[in-house]
């Protein structure tokens, strides 16, 4: 039976072995292809004209072209493809960046297949996801920002999933809890940040790099 793909991947790394890695793990995953790859992010523009790509893996450090500014080129002229940050280091400023830039999603390099995979999946439904360690110098950026500080895990969770447009009942059955529990932390939300509508929300939730 013939494989049929459903999310087209183009990896940009100026460490081939870094690409090759990355082929052998997606090479038998029915559900993604790599329809494109890169040492050099200076073409990555021009190659993406002649490509149908949903999701742009790429490395940060690269003596051509940063990620960040790789980013914000194919944000600016592809803004539906998805960007998926891979990096050896976790730095919270290098991460503030990359979220600035435009990313969809950060993990380090030495994570496992699993969450590679979570990753793209999630990035792939529309939705927004970052490594557990890269979450973690996230959350410490959060608390020392004076906007952030009240706001739980799980309320920057839920700032994350009302994002990506997600309904009450939606977010409820995504985080196994009840639209009742979802409304409440609405409410807590709003109160915590002061504002009065899902615009005004997701201003507040940029301004403090809560999303």
């Amino acid at each position: 039976m013939e494989k049929t793909f459903l999310t087209n991947l183009f990896i940009v790394d100026d460490h081939q072995l870094v690409v090759d890695g990355l082929r052998s793990l997606l090479n038998n995953e029915e559900k993604y292809s790599i329809v494109g790859c890169s040492n050099q992010p200076k073409e990555v523009l021009t190659m993406l004209d002649e490509l149908q790509v949903n999701i742009l893996l790429t490395d940060i450090n690269m003596p051509e072209m940063s990620g960040v500014e790789l980013t914000r080129n194919v944000k600016k002229k592809y803004p539906n493809i998805k960007v998926l940050a891979l990096s050896m280091f976790g730095e919270r400023q290098v991460i503030k960046e990359m979220i600035d830039a435009g990313i969809s999603g950060y993990i380090l390099k030495n994570t496992g297949k699993q969450e590679l995979l979570e990753a793209l999946d999630k990035l792939s439904n529309g939705q927004t996801f970052y490594g557990e360690e890269v979450t973690k110098e996230l959350m410490k950026s959060f608390k020392n920002d004076e906007g952030g500080s009240h706001l739980t895990n799980r309320e920057v969770e839920i700032i994350r999933l009302i994002e990506c447009e997600h309904s009450n009942k939606k977010i409820a059955d995504m985080l196994f809890i009840s639209e009742r529990t979802v409304e409440t932390h609405r409410k807590n939300i709003f109160r915590k940040t002061g504002t009065q509508s899902i615009v005004g929300l997701l201003k507040y939730a940029y301004e403090h790099k809560i999303i």
